[in-house]
C-alpha cells in the first residue's frame, strides 16, 4: 500500500495522511540530512485500515473530500472556493478533534506497529547513540 494514513511522514507529526509513500521515501532520500534519514526511513509506516479506530477512518474521509472540494472550487470562482473553504475548516477541526479522542487508541496502536519507537510526542529525533547517529 503505498498511501494512506501513516505514522511519522514528517518527524514531528504522529499520524497524518501520506499522499506516496514512494515519493516521501525519494523525498527523503533526497532532502533531508543523511545522519536523519535512516530513522526517517524506518519509522514512516503506512497504517493498516483495518487497525484504524472508525472515527478516525471517519474523520479522515470526510477531510480528504472537504480538501478535493475546496481544490476543485479554486478553480471555478471565489464563491464556491469560500464555501468549501468554510466546509475544510469545519471538517479539519473534526479530524482533530477525533484525533484527540482517539489518541490512547493511537498511541496503542503506535506501539504495536512502530515497537522501541523514540517518539515523545513532539519528535523522532530523541535519542542517539555514542556515535552520534539518531536512532
Amino acid at each position: 500500500m503505498s498511501s494512506g494514513l501513516a505514522f511519522h511522514v514528517h518527524h514531528d507529526i504522529l499520524i497524518e495522511h501520506c499522499h506516496s509513500l514512494e515519493e516521501r521515501v525519494e523525498y527523503i532520500k533526497r532532502c533531508k540530512p543523511p545522519a536523519e534519514q535512516p530513522l526517517r526511513l524506518e519509522r514512516l509506516k503506512i497504517i493498516p485500515p483495518e487497525k484504524l479506530p472508525n472515527a478516525i477512518k471517519k474523520a479522515d474521509a470526510q477531510r480528504r473530500k472537504a480538501l478535493a472540494a475546496c481544490d476543485k472550487a479554486s478553480r471555478v470562482k471565489a464563491d464556491a472556493w469560500e464555501k468549501a473553504y468554510i466546509k475544510r475548516k469545519k471538517t479539519l477541526a473534526e479530524w482533530d478533534k477525533a484525533i484527540e479522542e482517539n489518541m490512547p487508541a493511537l498511541i496503542e496502536l503506535h506501539k504495536e506497529l512502530c515497537p522501541n519507537c523514540p517518539f515523545d510526542g513532539h519528535t523522532i529525533f530523541t535519542r542517539k547513540d555514542k556515535d552520534g547517529n539518531w536512532y
